[in-house]
């Protein structure tokens, strides 16, 4: 595609010299401003923009096509300098705040991009972009009271916009308003019932509700629209996991793991997966890929020091729960398990210590199943009558 030539400073010129393909800023945003557009060359246009603000250097039009062309070529903090100039010459135009914001998020400032999208909605306050925009980096901010606050003001102006009620079904999910998350990923799916994205989180919803059919039926749905989204096959798997069907799951799972092998969440579950089958080995090399890629996840060390024990290195098998306890300490369920490993190990004096820290923590749970535990009949009963006191003081 050939560019007019830059002849002079005049507006029109510089107007001219934007991409044939993006007329303006309103059309690349409506398209999605990080999109990508093989037939722009952005540096060139970068270039381009660069000399004419040596002849022009406070052109508001000049800066804007600067700023929205190195936030496409993906230099975000260049970008983000660019848009605070182009906002300095105007600060009444909300698209160009919009475009900031996208690019803070970029750089993971996400305070800042609630603000620039607060500044569009002085300006603009009917701007959708900018209140979906807001209501999200809310979100992520943890700030679920505001964010939903700021979903519904939006969605008392644009009601039939899905990301909306997607949004604010995600937020109730986090308060733990599961039935309103419910009602508000339905009505998302009734304004566009092709978005996967919103039937996985209503699989999750409903996963969290303990409705374990329903919300294997939903992540179908999301896997029909979205076959290679790997988390939505982790949390299948986790579902069949939890129903008993292990095969099923560990189908799943190795599904999530085809798609994205990096993945430490989807190698820790394929591993419990095999441990309700008792299939050892391979839940322990399961464990292991999980450490790899996630070092200080102390639920995947207490996991190989179960599946260690259970392959009768026990020695072993204690330090992985010297691991796990090392990144969360007062697990009981370690310490329980590492009285057993010494009791194994015929070490009763350290098999005692670890029963009473055990009982200690959770005499409710630990102090009868001791009790009735072969492994831990050679153990003191002092450890459980020292756990009972502590617990009593």
């Amino acid at each position: 595609m050939d560019y007019a030539p830059f002849v002079d400073n005049s507006a029109a010129k510089i107007t001219a010299l934007a991409s044939p393909t993006t007329n303006s800023l309103a059309s690349s945003s409506r398209h999605g401003i990080f999109s990508t557009s093989p037939e722009v060359n952005f540096e060139q246009k970068i270039q381009t923009y660069r000399q004419i603000l040596q002849e022009v250097p406070h052109s508001f039009t000049a800066w804007s096509y600067l700023s929205y062309f190195l936030a496409r070529a993906n230099r975000h903090q260049e970008a983000a300098e660019a848009y605070i100039k182009t906002l300095s010459l105007n600060p009444n135009a909300p698209r160009i705040w919009v475009n900031y914001a996208i690019t803070l998020e970029q750089l993971g400032y996400y305070g800042e991009a609630v603000e620039s999208y607060s500044q569009a909605l002085v300006v603009s306050p009917c701007y959708l972009k900018a209140m979906y925009g807001k209501s999200k980096n809310l979100y992520r901010l943890e700030q679920y009271q505001e964010a939903l606050a700021s979903y519904e003001h939006a969605l008392a102006v644009r009601g039939n916009a899905y990301e909306l009620w997607y949004g604010r079904g995600k937020v109730l999910t986090k308060l733990k308003r599961l039935d309103d998350a419910v009602v508000s990923f339905e009505k998302a799916l009734a304004l566009n019932p092709h978005a996967a994205k919103v039937w996985a989180s209503l699989g999750q919803a409903l996963m969290y509700q303990q409705n374990n059919e329903a919300a294997i039926q939903r992540f179908d749905k999301a896997l029909r629209l979205a076959p290679d989204d790997s988390l939505s096959w982790t949390y299948k798997g986790f579902l069949y996991k939890r129903m008993g069907q292990y095969t099923e799951a560990l189908e799943c799972f190795d599904r999530a793991i085809d798609i994205a092998p990096q993945v430490a969440r989807s190698w820790h579950h394929r591993g419990l997966a095999l441990m309700n089958m008792s299939r050892y080995q391979e839940a322990h090399d399961s464990f292991e890929c999980a450490l790899k890629f996630q070092a200080y996840d102390h639920k995947s060390w207490l996991s190989l020091g179960w599946a260690l024990e259970k392959m009768g290195d026990y020695q072993q098998a204690i330090e992985a729960y010297n691991k796990s306890l090392t990144i969360e300490p007062d697990q009981s369920f370690a310490f329980y398990r590492q009285a057993r490993c010494y009791a194994l190990l015929e070490n009763y004096n350290s098999a005692a210590e670890y029963l009473r820290r055990a009982i200690a923590l959770r005499p409710q749970d630990y102090l009868q199943r001791a009790m009735n535990d072969p492994v831990l009949q050679g153990v003191n009963n002092q450890a459980m009558l020292a756990g009972t006191t502590a617990s009593a003081s």
